[in-house]
Parts: C-alpha cells; structure tokens; sequence
C-alpha cells in the first residue's frame, strides 16, 4: 500500500493523530515553530508581504499554519484526499487541494515550495524535483527536509528514497536548479509540547534515539 490509498492512509496518520482535534493541531504548530524559526536564519521568510507559497505533503498543514500567519499567501496539498479533508475542517482560512507531485500538474506559479520530510516518501523524486521547479517563478526557491540514511530513517517502509544530502545536490542541480544549499539540524524533543518556544533547533548533524535530527535543502531555480 501507498500513500493516497484512503484504507493505508487512515492507519498511517493513527501514529501522529489521535482525534483530529484543534489541540492535536496546536501542539504540531508549536512543533513546527520551531523549524521555521529555524531556517529564519537561511531565508527571508519572517515577512511573507503576499508572496505565494504552496506547502506540498502538508498534511493537516500545520507549517502552512505558520507560514499564512506570517502574511504569506498559502495553499497546500497532499496526495492523501483523507487528511486534506481534516485539514479543510481545522484551517478554513487555507485552500488544501489533493496533488500528487509526481503525476499531477499545474499552471500555477509559486514564490516558495515547502516540503518537510515528504520526498523521502515518493518513487520518483527526480521527477517529482522536475515538476517542483516548473512550478516555481523565475527565482523562487524550494524549500524541504529530508532524513538522512540511519538504521532508523530506513527502518521506516514508507521510507523509500532516503539518500545522503549530496544525492538530492546532484539530483537538484540535474533537474537545472542554479543554486542549492545543505543545512543539518537537531531538534530538542517533547519539550514543544509545553510551549513553541521549546522547539529549537541546532545546526548540527546527530544520529541519537528520540532526537529529531534532520537536513534541510534549499534549491534556487
């Protein structure tokens, strides 16, 4: 089974969701504060001033949360028709639509593509990094996090491209992105559910248990 299959897709999002509540909601925001926090320090992003952005894999679109409250105009996507359906309930404010990068197309044209730990997930990432760039302008930027090859990221069967950051370089610069840039981060676990400003992140590359240990790269068209 695969993502977008209704019966795969509903047993999937039981190891992140309880009821689908707003508090389960809140707690990914605060969750999901900290990363872009974090890679304030790498993009101008704090002021979004209408710039579109589409967030793809969003699922109940709790980085889009962050991204339409800084003043960027967002929309989001997910292969799954399951989880788009209880992200429109949670968040009225952002249009979520069913997209699957690796098939689907649009005319549509982004200033921004996010996509945070999604491509790790899909059969074709070459193609799918193809169709990323034919969506952004003239000089946007793609955005996303994928984890890097441990016995625990590739433990994971949904887990079926994980590479080191260097294969998504050369991949990205095959696909004619003109810029790319790596960045490895850790994240303190748990404490964010307390408080968002729990979530930190440090730029270094860790391989611990329960340690959220991630690497963010960022492609320029």
């Amino acid at each position: 089974m695969v993502h977008g299959n209704s019966n795969f897709d509903q047993k999937y999002y039981r190891r992140f969701f309880d009821k689908y509540t707003k508090s389960e909601f809140d707690t990914y925001v605060n969750w999901a504060d900290g990363w872009i926090r974090f890679l304030d320090r790498y993009l101008d992003i704090k002021k979004g001033n209408r710039r579109k952005l589409h967030e793809l894999g969003a699922s109940l679109g709790y980085f889009s949360r962050i991204f339409k409250d800084r003043g960027f105009n967002v929309s989001a996507s997910d292969i799954s028709s399951f989880i788009v359906g209880k992200a429109g309930r949670i968040q009225k404010d952002i249009k979520f639509f069913k997209f699957d990068v690796e098939k689907d197309k649009t005319e549509k044209k982004y200033d921004f593509i996010v996509a945070f730990e999604v491509l790790e997930h899909l059969e074709n990432p070459e193609k799918s990094l193809k169709n990323i760039k034919r969506m952004l302008k003239k000089g946007g930027t793609f955005v996303f996090s994928t984890p890097f090859p441990t016995k625990r990221s590739l433990a994971d069967p949904t887990h079926i491209n994980v590479h080191p950051a260097s294969w998504w370089v050369k991949t990205g610069k095959l696909v004619g992105f003109s810029k790319t840039k790596v960045i490895y981060a850790t994240f303190v676990p748990f404490l964010y559910r307390i408080s968002k400003y729990f979530s930190i992140g440090f730029p270094i590359k860790t391989n611990l248990p329960y340690v959220n240990s991630t690497c963010f790269l960022i492609f320029e068209k």
